[in-house]
C-alpha cells in the first residue's frame, strides 16, 4: 500500500472537469479489477512520468526501471487511490518517492564527464524512450544538459520548470525553505546558460 504523510497529500487540480471525469471513470475501473482501463493511465502519463524521471535521476535506465516500477505500485495500491484527487500526482509521488530511494543509495555523478565514464555516451544515437521526445539538436542538448546538473539544483529545475509547480509547491513537496528553492532555481539556470551559452 502506498501512503502518505500529510505533508505528502496529493491536492486535486490539473485536468478540466471532461477530463476529470473521464480519468475518474478509468481510475473506478482499476478498482474493479480492469487491466485495460489501467493501461490506458499507462498510456497517458508515461512520457510525462518518464520526462520527469529522467530529469531526476539523469539516467535513461534508472528512469525506465522507475517508471515501470512506479506503475506495477499504483496498480498494486488503486484500491487506496481517492477517486476526489487527480491521478497523476499520486502517480508521480510513487515515482518521485522510488527516484530518491535510488538518489540516496546511489551516489550520482555529478558532471557530464562522470557521467561518460560510468557508461554514458552524450554522443550515442540510441536515447531510448526518450528519443521521441527530442526533436532537435537543441532539446538533445537541453536534456543532457539538465541531466548533468547537481541533484539538488537538477531536482528543483524539473520541478518548476516539467512539472510547473509554483514556489511554494515545490518547497512543500522537497520539504525545504522557499527560499531555497528560489537560490537553487537561480543556480540551476546560471549552470545551463554557462553550458548552452552557444546556444542562446
Amino acid at each position: 500500500m502506498v501512503q502518505f504523510s500529510p505533508e505528502e497529500t496529493p491536492v486535486p487540480g490539473g485536468n478540466n472537469t471532461v477530463e476529470r471525469l473521464a480519468e475518474r471513470q478509468l481510475v473506478e475501473a482499476c478498482q474493479n479489477g480492469d487491466k485495460a482501463a489501467f493501461g490506458k493511465l499507462v498510456r497517458q502519463y508515461q512520457k510525462r512520468l518518464f520526462a520527469y524521471i529522467i530529469g531526476l535521476t539523469g539516467s535513461f535506465d534508472t528512469a525506465e526501471d522507475i517508471v515501470q516500477s512506479a506503475f506495477v505500485k499504483a496498480w498494486e495500491s488503486i484500491a487506496t487511490f481517492r477517486l476526489e484527487y487527480a491521478f497523476y500526482p499520486w502517480l508521480s509521488t510513487i515515482a518521485r518517492n522510488l527516484a530518491f530511494n535510488h538518489i540516496a543509495r546511489e551516489e550520482k555523478k555529478e558532471s557530464l564527464d562522470e557521467l561518460e565514464e560510468a557508461g554514458f555516451d552524450p554522443q550515442s544515437a540510441d536515447l531510448g524512450p526518450l528519443e521521441q521526445m527530442m526533436t532537435s539538436e537543441v532539446q538533445t542538448r537541453y536534456y543532457k544538459a539538465v541531466m548533468a546538473l547537481p541533484v539538488k539544483y537538477r531536482t528543483v529545475f524539473v520541478l518548476r520548470h516539467f512539472e510547473e509547480m509554483g514556489y511554494v509547491e515545490i518547497a512543500h513537496y522537497l520539504k525545504i525553505p522557499p527560499g531555497t528553492v528560489d537560490s537553487r532555481l537561480h543556480r540551476a539556470r546560471a549552470l545551463l546558460s554557462k553550458e548552452l551559452k552557444d546556444l542562446l
